[in-house]
């Protein structure tokens, strides 16, 4: 519970910033107890102001009540002020070293203060004009504040310079921390609403929205869909550095299928679907797409194999093979076992963290390569082409299962 028990003063219960990225220097926005103290001043003065104002009734004559008011709250609305611009300037440096869940403690002050608004307008509604604008100040610092964050988080998304992508394909550090991001920014859905309800990019879909949906949940999933489509993006560009096709395409399995995982897993995608229904299933077409480039990884394999349609080698009954069938046989057993060897120790060390797309690619592996090498297999191994069958034929179609199915893992 906040320090007093306040109801004003509740900032949520999940923790603001018990995750995401590390922050990158020596100048921190405090996060959680830093809001909480600036929030329990802020709600603290208020009450005291209203406790003078109440006193004053009895004490100072009408005429002068708005005048000394003034001057009794007048350095501390400062210190509020001032406090409040610190913690703006603070999260402003932290959008700079691109530390955004540091920036996160500026939504929650945001929330609680809007909240406070009302009341706090009137008590000073007699006050000059001076001293009614310091609270707005306040908001519109924190407000532009977070706007700022919330583009700036896009743009660096946009600019992020990975040199360093996972040698295994895994998911990148950059994905979760995205996730991580974006699941906390829906604790202040209504206040994020607000900032960007001002900005067209955002207030303009809300036109093809259906009036009936809540519009601050509809501004911050078309923000959400706005943050995956460059994360996408920038995830596809920079894993063009591999020069490996399946590992490419692991990698881009992998990243895809984590955030849809994320979306489901949580709130994320009800608020992505008010804007984008199709989301769910643009994320599952994706992740068949990059099914289908890891399937590329094969062809060489393949290339080996003879279906009954296209072999070079008439089989007659009784008739011995001529030698350069007999060789032709040996050459594609022999360039299968090269490519089978080759592929399965290189796709052990290759990662899927998730157990569910890792067993389905294995399974769909099998289901790709299994049928055209139990033709070939049945047709060729019991067929004289060698004096040494062990050497050609070194993989059975149960031994080829068996392969597979010690891909991504490299305890295998």
């Amino acid at each position: 519970m906040p320090p007093f028990g306040d109801p004003e003063l509740s900032t949520g219960s999940k923790p603001v910033l018990d995750s995401g990225p590390p922050l990158k220097g020596g100048e921190e926005v405090d996060n959680e107890q830093e809001m909480e103290n600036y929030l329990v001043c802020v709600v603290a003065l208020h009450k005291l102001m209203q406790i003078e104002h109440s006193l004053m009734r009895g004490i100072i004559p009408l005429s002068h009540q708005s005048r000394v008011f003034e001057l009794v709250i007048r350095e501390a609305m400062d210190v509020i002020v001032q406090d409040g611009d610190n913690i703006a300037t603070r999260a402003k440096r932290c959008i700079s070293r691109h530390d955004y869940a540091a920036v996160l403690v500026v939504f929650p002050i945001l929330k609680q203060l809007l909240i406070l608004r009302p009341d706090f307008e009137r008590t000073v509604e007699d006050c000059d004009a001076t001293v009614r604008s310091k609270f707005a100040s306040i908001l519109k610092i924190l407000h532009s504040t977070g706007a700022k964050a919330l583009e700036d988080f896009i743009e660096n998304l946009r600019l992020e310079s990975v040199t360093q992508l996972p040698p295994d394909g895994t998911v990148h550090e950059l994905t979760s921390n995205v996730l991580v991001f974006l699941e906390q920014l829906l604790d202040y859905s209504d206040t994020i609403g607000g900032v960007l309800i001002q900005d067209a990019t955002y207030s303009t879909p809300l036109d093809k929205i259906n009036k009936s949906v809540d519009r601050n949940n509809a501004l911050i999933g078309v923000y959400i869909r706005k943050v995956l489509s460059q994360l996408n993006h920038t995830l596809y560009s920079k894993s063009e550095q591999y020069s490996d096709v399946a590992l490419k395409a692991i990698f881009r399995l992998n990243n895809n299928n984590y955030v849809l995982k994320s979306l489901q897993r949580g709130k994320l995608l009800d608020f992505v679907a008010i804007s984008e229904p199709q989301c769910e299933q643009e994320f599952y077409k994706m992740i068949q797409d990059h099914k289908k480039s890891y399937f590329q990884s094969w062809s060489k394999l393949l290339s080996n194999i003879w279906t009954s349609d296209d072999t070079p080698v008439i089989l007659m009954h009784g008739e011995k093979l001529r030698d350069k069938d007999r060789a032709l046989i040996k050459e594609r057993f022999a360039g299968f076992n090269k490519e089978m060897e080759d592929i399965a120790k290189v796709q052990r060390s290759y990662s899927i963290p998730d157990v569910e797309l890792r067993e389905s690619l294995k399974r769909d592996n099998k289901e790709y390569i299994l049928p055209k090498y139990n033709q070939f297999y049945e047709t060729y191994a019991n067929v004289n082409f060698t004096k040494n069958p062990e050497k050609y034929i070194k993989f059975s179609p149960e031994q080829v299962s068996a392969h597979i199915d010690r891909f991504f893992d490299v305890a295998a």
